[in-house]
């Protein structure tokens, strides 16, 4: 199939996926509690983000309104040198949201896999 020059920015390229960006940042968190830059640098080794890392501005925007939805707990980690940092955890409420998330993307997935089917499908010729 030609390639078509212009698409890389494109949705059908599938490089901005920042509606998956929250259920990636929790499920890193439930792992345990971590800062905004290991999040950044763990979402980065992701297969999703290979081709484009993520918008950092926008990983820091949604740690922001997770804590405000109360998905995410955020505390100050001091240290004995450097400057102090956020440290992310999730809460019951987060988890549960992701749990929800989980059923989501298991419906995603499968809608995915349909519309697949139907793009290998042939088509016959009209009669």
């Amino acid at each position: 199939m030609k390639e078509f020059p212009g698409f890389q920015d494109c949705p059908c390229s599938g490089k901005n996926l920042s509606r998956l960006l929250q259920p990636a940042v929790m499920a890193l968190l439930v792992q345990g509690p971590l800062h905004g830059y290991r999040i950044l640098e763990l979402l980065k080794e992701e297969a999703m983000f290979k081709a484009q890392p993520p918008d950092q501005t926008g990983v820091y925007k949604i740690l922001k309104n997770m804590v405000l939805d109360g998905h995410v707990s955020c505390n100050w980690e001091t240290q004995d040198s450097g400057p102090a940092r956020k440290l992310y955890t999730l809460t019951e409420t987060g988890l549960s949201c992701l749990d929800q998330w989980k059923k989501t993307l298991v419906d995603y997935h499968s809608s995915v896999a349909s519309i697949i089917t139907l793009l290998n499908r042939k088509l016959e010729p009209s009669r």
